[in-house]
C-alpha cells in the first residue's frame, strides 16, 4: 500500500503532467464539431437530391452521431475554452449544437455528467445502469436508457433532482421543446421517412455504440471506486482513433480538464506511475475478473 505522503507526491506529479497537456484552446475539438455538423448537413442534402444513396447517408450520419458526442462531452467540461471565462461561450455554443443532433441539452447534461465524475461507480452514479453484462446492457438496459431521452417528464424530474438553477432548467426544457417542434415540423412537411432513415436510425445506432464504448466498456464491471481503478485503459491497434481517445478514459477521470486528443500522450508519460498503482490495462473486452484494488479515493 502506498503511504499517504507518497500518494500525495504521486498525485502532484500527475497534476503537473496533466497541466502540461492542457492547451489554452482546444482547436481540434472545434474542427471535430465543424466537421461533424458539415458532414451531417451535406449527407442529408446529398441523399435528398439523389447524389448519394440513403444507406450511405445513414452510415455517414451514424458515424457523425457517434463522433459528435465527444464535442458535447468536451463542452460540458469546458475543455474547449480551457475554462477561460471569455471563451466559455464556445463551449456552450458547440455543446448546444451537438446536443440538437444527440437529443441532449447542454445544461442538463453538464450537471448530470459532473455527478457521474463525483460518484463514479457508486449506486447513485447516473451511469449505473451500465452495471450489467454486455448482452443485458445492449438488449435490455440500453433501449430503455435511449427511450428515456424522449420523455420530458423524466428530464424535468432529473433537472429538479440535480438542483439546477431555474435558468438552466428552463434552457434544458426549452431545448426539449425546440427539438420536439423541429421533429413535428419535419414530419408535417412530409419528410417522416427522411427523418427516420437519416436521423433516428443513425441516432440510435451511433448512440448505442458510443454508450457501449464510452460508458459500459471503460467502467465495467462498475464496482470499483478508487482513483486508479474506477476506469480502465483499453489498448488495441487503432483504438485511439476509433474510440476518439476514450480507450484512455482513466486519464479523463483523473484529470477531466485534459482534452480527448491528449489522453494517450498523458497516459504514456504517466504509464510507469499508473502501473505502480495497479491500473487496469486491458484490451477492448474487459477482464471479467479484474485483479487488484487500490485504496486511493
Amino acid at each position: 500500500m502506498i503511504g499517504t505522503k507518497d500518494a500525495r507526491s504521486t498525485i502532484r506529479h500527475e497534476i503537473s503532467v496533466g497541466r502540461a497537456n492542457t492547451p489554452r484552446f482546444a482547436w481540434p475539438t472545434v474542427l471535430l464539431a465543424l466537421g461533424c455538423l458539415t458532414a451531417f448537413a451535406a449527407s442529408v442534402a446529398m441523399a435528398m437530391t439523389g447524389a448519394i444513396s440513403y444507406p450511405l447517408a445513414a452510415t455517414i450520419n451514424t458515424v457523425v452521431i457517434y463522433a459528435i458526442y465527444t464535442v458535447l462531452h468536451e463542452a460540458v467540461h469546458m475543455n474547449i475554452s480551457a475554462m477561460r471565462k471569455d471563451r466559455q461561450w464556445v463551449d456552450r455554443l458547440l455543446g448546444s449544437l451537438a446536443g440538437v443532433l444527440l437529443w441532449q441539452f447542454y445544461d442538463h447534461h453538464r450537471a448530470d455528467h459532473l455527478v457521474h465524475h463525483r460518484i463514479t461507480n457508486h449506486d447513485d452514479d447516473p451511469d449505473i445502469s451500465s452495471r450489467a453484462g454486455f448482452l443485458d446492457y445492449v438488449f435490455v438496459r440500453l433501449p430503455v436508457v435511449l427511450g428515456n431521452y424522449f420523455n420530458p417528464i423524466l428530464l424535468y424530474r432529473r433537472c429538479e433532482e440535480l438542483q439546477m438553477s431555474r435558468a438552466a432548467e428552463r434552457r434544458s426544457m426549452a431545448g426539449f421543446a425546440f427539438n420536439t417542434a423541429l421533429v413535428v415540423t419535419v414530419i408535417a412537411l412530409g419528410y417522416g421517412y427522411e427523418l427516420l432513415t437519416l436521423w433516428l436510425v443513425p441516432w440510435y445506432i451511433g448512440n448505442s455504440v458510443m454508450l457501449i464504448m464510452f460508458t459500459w466498456s471503460p467502467h465495467h464491471d462498475h464496482h470499483e471506486t478508487g482513483r486508479y481503478r474506477n476506469t480502465r485503459i483499453v489498448e488495441m491497434p487503432g483504438g485511439n482513433a476509433l474510440l476518439l481517445g476514450q480507450g484512455y478514459h482513466l486519464i479523463h477521470h483523473m484529470m477531466p480538464g485534459i482534452p480527448w486528443y491528449r489522453y494517450k500522450k498523458t497516459f504514456e508519460e504517466l504509464r510507469p506511475t499508473l502501473k505502480e498503482n495497479d491500473v487496469r490495462i486491458e484490451g477492448i473486452l474487459p477482464n471479467p475478473e479484474p485483479r487488484g484494488t487500490h485504496p486511493a479515493a
